[in-house]
């Protein structure tokens, strides 16, 4: 329990920080498509997603690295040998980061992507600092959670935010077109860099040269060529078949819609699960190095089911909300961008729990299972992009993604199903999917009768209503979680009273149908 609750502080500091991170980031998108309109934001989308992508060829697997053996040494009680570790990936990074940027000036004087016009190179070495920053940024944050310190990026983003909603107001006030945001994106990523690696500083352990164990050594190379690999193969199948797709056969708008609905879908992912997220590699690697694959495995079971509680309602308060949401925050221009929304988002919830499963094959060095899915999901990936997006444009690009996430989470299960069975409640899964689908239709029906742009407020509550409480019906959550809600209330003064009772109500008949 007190691991649980020493996890739980940590989910809750960086939640924290990601609502309000969230926040910002949702009202700066809104303002930047607002301020430019569709074609030009489409355009800002595409190097967003560039500087994305660059930023993931530039760590590629180090982050992943640096996070499972730095945690996994503390485990085992060896701090010098995790400082000997952060060293050496950080200078890899380094070395890294100059290839890519080579690469990419190279890419740019051959291509001269259309879309920067006559400010191409002007962006083009905006996009190169704002990459280096962030790429460096990313590591120094895996290092920290390593470590189980989550205060600095938790500062950083928070601060970082403000700043560059500062910024964008200022642009929009201006009228300042597509390089000024650019800009602004790239002091975003250079602040992020500077306000981390001072808190940094104040909160964890420095790192120096010095020699790694032979055996670990070993490991980290072989975890590092084949997750070098598998990150890669993730960027090309993370929307790259999409939006490269879109950008080529369709145009700038319909890049742009796509890019509203990967940034509302990733920002509802990351406002319910962050927390869980961000924690559950560093737990998942120490209990690794104390127990082995066992307590691996329990902490897979666990974090599979809050994975698949939090997805259901993503998918549900997204469907049901969708339309009057998008309608209200961006207006009428956008409003084609909606089912390309609501697809995203639910597939997505239902996806979630694939975040847990990932985990596991990381911390049980089984990366030849994931190279092998993740391989698998991009060949389907391209199959479906190269057959679908030149003829339906939009609508295609969505296809696309729901037919790849889909055929993922199937050959996922598959794998994860023959090394860790028990980690997968089936049956508790289907009965919360049972409640999931009822508390999306009544949802959907209520907020449908609500007239106006608030009927997102009206759906949502409905769903919420009947999804929390049926939730504890049908016997989802154990009594060591319903123990732990109670200690959580515990801290939350009047607020925690009133919530502590409602839990004792709905826990009630959970213990009266209990066996």
């Amino acid at each position: 329990m007190n691991r649980r609750m020493a996890a739980l502080r940590s989910m809750a500091l960086v939640s924290a920080s990601t609502y309000v991170e969230y926040a910002l980031g949702l009202f700066i998108s809104v303002w930047i498509a607002r301020a430019l309109g569709p074609a030009d934001f489409g355009r800002y989308a595409f190097t967003v997603w560039l500087c994305g992508w660059l930023m993931t060829c530039s760590n590629h697997a180090l982050t992943t690295s640096s996070t499972k053996f730095i945690a996994e040494a503390y485990g085992a009680g060896s701090p010098d040998v995790a400082s000997h570790i952060s060293f050496r990936l950080a200078r890899n990074q380094a070395w890294s980061c100059a290839v890519v940027i080579a690469l990419f000036f190279l890419g740019v004087a051959i291509i001269r992507p259309q879309e920067w016009g006559s400010v191409m190179l002007p962006i083009t070495v905006l996009v190169a600092i704002g990459v280096v920053a962030k790429s460096n940024y990313s590591l120094w944050v895996a290092i920290s959670k390593g470590q189980e310190k989550f205060e600095p990026v938790s500062i950083a983003t928070v601060i970082s935010g403000v700043i560059m909603l500062a910024l964008v107001v200022i642009a929009s006030v201006l009228h300042a077109g597509l390089m000024a945001f650019v800009g602004i994106f790239t002091i975003s990523c250079l602040t992020l860099n500077l306000i981390n690696r001072m808190a940094y500083r104040r909160y964890c352990q420095p790192f120096g040269p010095g020699e790694v164990p032979p055996e670990m050594s070993r490991r980290l190379t072989r975890h590092l060529r084949l997750t070098a690999v598998l990150i890669l193969l993730l960027a090309l199948k993370s929307n790259t078949v999409e939006v490269f797709l879109l950008n080529t056969y369709a145009n700038s708008t319909a890049v742009g819609f796509f890019a509203i609905a990967g940034t509302l879908t990733r920002g509802a992912v990351e406002l319910f699960s962050v927390g869980l997220t961000s924690t559950l590699l560093p737990y998942m690697a120490r209990a690794f190095g104390q127990s082995g694959q066992a307590q691996a495995t329990r902490v897979l079971s666990e974090a599979t089911r809050f994975y698949w509680a939090t997805g259901l309602m993503i998918a549900g308060l997204g469907f049901v909300t969708t339309p009057s949401l998008v309608t209200l925050m961006y207006g009428n221009k956008y409003v084609a961008a909606i089912p390309a929304i609501e697809v995203t988002l639910v597939l997505a919830g239902l996806l979630l729990m694939t975040n847990s499963i990932a985990a596991f094959q990381v911390v049980t060095d089984r990366q030849g299972d994931r190279l092998r899915i993740s391989g698998s999901a991009l060949v389907i990936n391209l199959i479906l992009g190269f057959s679908l997006i030149p003829h339906f444009g939009l609508l295609g690009a969505v296809l696309c993604y729901a037919g790849t996430r889909l055929a993922e989470l199937v050959i996922c299960t598959i794998y994860i199903r023959r090394v860790a069975s028990a980690g997968l409640p089936v049956a508790l899964m289907a009965r919360l999917f049972v409640v999931g689908l009822v508390a999306t239709g009544a949802g959907w029906l209520v907020a449908e009768v609500t007239p106006g742009h608030l009927a997102f407020v009206t759906g949502g509550v409905v769903f919420t209503a009947v999804f929390l409480p049926a939730s504890f019906f049908v016997r989802y959550w154990s009594e060591e979680d319903c123990r732990l809600m109670g200690m959580i209330t515990d801290k939350l003064g009047p607020l925690g009273r009133v919530a502590k009772r409602v839990l004792g109500v709905l826990q009630g008949p959970v213990q009266r149908m209990a066996p």
